[in-house]
């Protein structure tokens, strides 16, 4: 993992995220055998096609909220939804598609936005004027790990925030 891959910044262009609710995607259900609330082994959720277009945000936090209600993880849905709505911004912003979002329940919460080039993100070194650059800053601060990976078909990058309940950091929360 590499934060600090260059990436260029293409100028004018802005992505606003919609007031409006995005499709509703089908959340996953739990595997068999699995009861909400109790110790979960590792599965994954999606990956569910996200549009290439600005609803893509609001999309995206629907499919958190309702899939991390149902594994139980509630707690998790503000941070979550802030990260991956920065991630999916950023995809739109700078890469191409498609555009594409994976939920996997580890011990707590690893999301993917997966885009179709290869092209690393980096922190932007945004000053106190700058309209935006200050989005991979948020993951960092918040997420208990974050990171990306080159594929075949583009790049995943990636979050995770801890399920435990008695470490408010490692979950992204504020101490």
């Amino acid at each position: 993992m590499d934060r600090t891959a260059a990436r260029d910044i293409l100028p004018g262009v802005t992505i606003t995220d919609s007031a409006g609710p995005g499709p509703r995607l089908p959340a996953p259900a739990l595997p068999p055998g699995a009861v909400a609330g109790s110790p979960v082994e590792s599965f994954v959720g999606g990956p569910w096609s996200l549009p290439w277009s600005p609803t893509a945000c609001s999309s995206a936090r629907s499919v958190i909220r309702d899939v991390l209600r149902q594994w139980d993880l509630d707690d998790l849905v503000p941070t979550a939804e802030l990260l991956a709505s920065e991630l999916v911004s950023n995809a739109l912003r700078h890469s191409s598609g498609p555009l594409r979002l994976t939920l996997e329940r580890v011990s707590g919460l690893r999301c993917l936005v997966s885009d179709g080039t290869a092209d690393l993100p980096r922190p932007a070194d945004a000053g106190p004027d700058d309209e935006s650059g200050r989005g991979l800053l948020l993951v960092d601060m918040l997420a208990a790990r974050w990171g990306c990976e080159v594929g075949p078909e583009g790049k995943n990058v990636w979050f995770e925030l801890s399920g435990d309940a008695g470490d408010p950091c490692a979950r992204g929360g504020v101490v």
